[in-house]
């Protein structure tokens, strides 16, 4: 039996829905902070630290309150989010960061 026909298709499928994927830099970046485990290439300011603090394994939660905070200071994005647990809580924090506009 040979799989070859069945690779083809699946890589084929995964090329398609990754060609549909929006652009993120495309649209308006006000519309949602973006996160980031990395720094950006871009000009930015510091606007302070954000993170959050949970007792359960919600990566969904913890996007969306880094986002909330983020946003309430007015970032475009938190970068160098790092994830780490410690005596039973889970922790993400990042740097809010708003760009420079020139």
């Amino acid at each position: 039996m040979t799989t070859r026909p069945f690779i083809v298709v699946v890589l084929l499928i995964a090329a398609i829905s990754l060609s549909a994927l929006p652009d993120t830099h495309a649209k308006s970046k006000k519309s949602r902070t973006i996160l980031s485990t990395v720094d950006i290439d871009e000009e930015y300011e510091i606007l302070g630290l954000v993170s959050y603090r949970s007792s359960q394994l919600s990566p969904e939660k913890m996007h969306t309150e880094l986002r909330k905070q983020a946003e309430k200071l007015g970032a475009d994005y938190v970068v160098g989010i790092r994830y780490y647990n410690n005596a039973g809580y889970l922790y993400a924090t990042g740097t809010a960061v708003r760009l420079v506009k020139e």
